[in-house]
């Protein structure tokens, strides 16, 4: 029975391969010793946006997105010494602009002196991967970096205030009579507060500085490379009078002003644990004198209360 299969189609004309080829959704290329192609599957039109007649007689560094010249190079030469690549990417420039993520697998071929490549297209792929990322970094009601990414990024500005001798703030924050609000008026309206609260915040510091939402209506704001400990009361005296302004949510006027506390280092703490904690403990003594101030933690020797004089 196999033999007859065989004979069978033995019969039937070959297929070309060139016909196999323009079925495959990957692309298909051979390249000569100077990166110019020499022949592009069909499907170069949908990953590239270009017609393999627009492509073949050109150098592949054409297409190839500026920045990645250089590693495209080095992986080349590594491929034309007779080491295959089957898992090496890059990024193309589609004809009407927008980036391409490319995954390659290419081998040299020494007798015949050209590179063939199955060139792969794994934008979605990348930007799912991305999006996973951020949702994984980012709190999802207000976009804002959450805990881990938060102490994430505290943790790397301590390693270099360490380095560099230089002090960083943590302030922590939380808004007075939320709980009531939200008792009252519903967690949809809560949410939209929130929101309000991420948006102010944002406007009253640097961009170079770091706000994270680290649960219920908990927020802290990382201030690297200040020059002294009045720094951050400046900035925080600029975020209660921001987020005590009247907010105007879901046809109602919601009043609530922030409790903040203020940890410095060196001088509370050497770790993100210790600052995050001598912060928060600061903010417990704002929210116990009244809120609507600040407190500025002292590691050894109790707390000093700063009421917001503009706003008492």
């Amino acid at each position: 029975m196999p033999g007859s299969i065989v004979s069978v189609m033995n019969k039937n004309p070959p297929i070309p391969n060139d016909k196999l080829l323009d079925l495959l959704l990957d692309v298909v290329c051979v390249v000569d010793i100077e990166g110019r192609f020499l022949s592009v599957s069909a499907a170069s039109e949908r990953v590239f946006g270009y017609r393999p007649d627009e492509m073949i007689g050109r150098s592949v560094f054409e297409f190839i997105h500026p920045d990645d010249h250089s590693i495209t190079r080095t992986v080349v030469e590594r491929i034309n010494s007779g080491q295959p690549s089957t898992d090496h990417e890059n990024r193309y420039v589609h004809k009407d602009g927008h980036i391409v993520q490319i995954m390659w697998a290419t081998q040299w071929l020494e007798e015949e002196q050209v590179r063939i490549g199955v060139a792969r297209d794994i934008t979605e792929r990348k930007q799912m991967y991305s999006r996973l990322e951020y949702l994984a970094q980012h709190d999802q009601l207000t976009e804002l970096p959450n805990r881990a990414l938060f102490l994430d990024r505290l943790q790397i500005a301590l390693k270099k205030a360490a380095r560099d001798s230089t002090k960083l703030a943590v302030l922590y924050l939380d808004m007075d009579r939320f709980k009531e609000i939200n008792d009252t008026f519903g967690h949809t309206t809560g949410d939209h507060l929130l929101r309000e609260v991420a948006h102010r915040l944002i406007r009253s510091v640097r961009d170079s500085d770091t706000i994270g939402r680290l649960g219920g209506d908990e927020f802290a704001v990382l201030l690297d490379g200040i020059s002294e400990p009045t720094d951050a009361t400046v900035v925080a005296d600029k975020i209660i009078a921001t987020l005590s302004e009247p907010y105007n949510v879901d046809g109602e006027t919601l009043n609530t002003a922030p409790s903040l506390g203020i940890a410095i280092y060196p001088e509370h703490g050497h770790d993100d644990l210790h600052l995050i904690r001598h912060a928060d403990d600061a903010m417990y003594v704002a929210k116990r004198d009244g809120g609507k101030r600040y407190s500025m933690g002292q590691a050894r020797r109790g707390k000093q209360r700063h009421p917001s004089p503009d706003l008492l």
